[in-house]
């Protein structure tokens, strides 16, 4: 595997972007996305000699130098997100749209490595779909994670919009071996049938109200008024688990006590398991009514029904405290794990 300096990497990319930004007048984004397609094709499509200037024609051949096929699945991944970050602060992308730290992503992965049962004895691989899939970061840091315990995966997401969705598969392309399917669309108003149930349910959700009707059978819709589509998206990924599936989801901590919190509750008795509640360090939000939990459901009649998992996740700088609460997650997925083996 070849030795990467991610810092000189994402720079030698970065500069390439900013020529082809200023030469074709668009946005770093659309740049970035044209960028990256380049440095997977290692050459310039019929398309692209037809319709870039010379200068980001001249930009774009210095990619071919790189041999970033050659870089480990972490540090592609690591180049993606300093490229992606930077498109979001170009373009003053919403809160809602921009990608999920690394922080919470590797606790989410950790807590799926931990309880998911991601090990099939048919030699099927189990699937892993993002409902919140954006430009794709908390997906690629969760099949990390995973990769990293000997664990393969299959990838799925959808999202709203074609933007986030261009780079998410884009990035794709780029992170060999990873054959990821991208769906374009509102998941809250998705038919039953239009995408297959998975074996883990991921998203780091946007919070607000959902701009459409919401469908009168969810048992998250407001009986008044604008539903919040955060909720709405919870009770979905719930829908597109496997019976046995596993959903674990980023969403505010005071979700179970705040406004409108009984509609979650009423989730809860009617359709779906809380497995965990586990609310994230403090020291990641910058403001106290930032802060976020992971949220871990399972369909209502899936086995075992285990003890809740509450806690809070210790400061990333207390490293026992972090390392002993960890262990009891392990433990307790562990238990999760043996009973259903039963």
């Amino acid at each position: 595997m070849t030795k990467v300096n991610i810092p000189e990497q994402f720079s030698t990319i970065d500069q390439v972007v900013a020529k082809v930004k200023a030469s074709e007048n668009v946005s770093y984004r659309q740049a970035l996305v044209q960028t990256l397609s380049t440095l997977q094709e290692k050459q310039l499509t019929k398309k692209d000699k037809e319709v870039l200037s010379a200068d980001s024609q001249l930009a774009l051949k210095e990619l071919f130098s790189l041999d970033f096929a050659s870089y480990s699945f972490q540090d592609k991944r690591h180049i993606l997100q300093l490229l992606i970050l930077k498109a979001d602060r170009e373009n003053k992308v919403p809160a809602n749209d921009q990608l999920t730290p690394d922080g919470i992503g590797y606790l989410l992965g950790d807590l799926v490595a931990k309880t998911a049962n991601l090990k099939k004895e048919d030699g099927q691989v189990a699937t892993v779909l993002d409902l919140a899939v954006g430009s794709a970061n908390l997906l690629w840091t969760v099949q990390e994670v995973v990769q990293a315990k000997q664990e393969a995966i299959k990838t799925a997401g959808i999202d709203l919009s074609e933007n986030q969705l261009a780079l998410a598969s884009v990035s794709a392309d780029l992170l060999a071996d990873n054959q990821a399917d991208f769906f374009l669309g509102d998941v809250i108003g998705l038919p039953d049938d239009e995408l297959l149930p998975a074996d883990v349910v991921i998203g780091d959700l946007p919070i607000g109200y959902y701009s459409n009707e919401a469908p009168k059978e969810m048992v998250t819709a407001f009986s008044e008024g604008q539903s919040y589509a955060h909720f709405l998206m919870i009770e979905k990924a719930v829908d597109l688990l496997k019976a046995d599936g596993w959903a674990y989801l980023v969403v505010p901590a005071d979700i179970l006590s705040g406004k409108h919190h009984e509609s979650v509750l009423k989730l809860f008795a009617q359709k779906a398991q809380l497995k965990a509640f586990l609310t994230l360090p403090e020291a990641f939000f910058q403001q106290k009514n930032q802060q976020k939990a992971l949220l871990v459901l399972r369909k209502n009649g899936a086995q075992p029904k285990t003890e809740v998992m509450l806690g809070q996740y210790p400061s990333v700088k207390d490293s026992q405290a972090l390392e002993e609460f960890l262990q009891d997650l392990g433990d307790w997925g562990k238990l999760n794990k043996e009973k259903s083996a039963d």
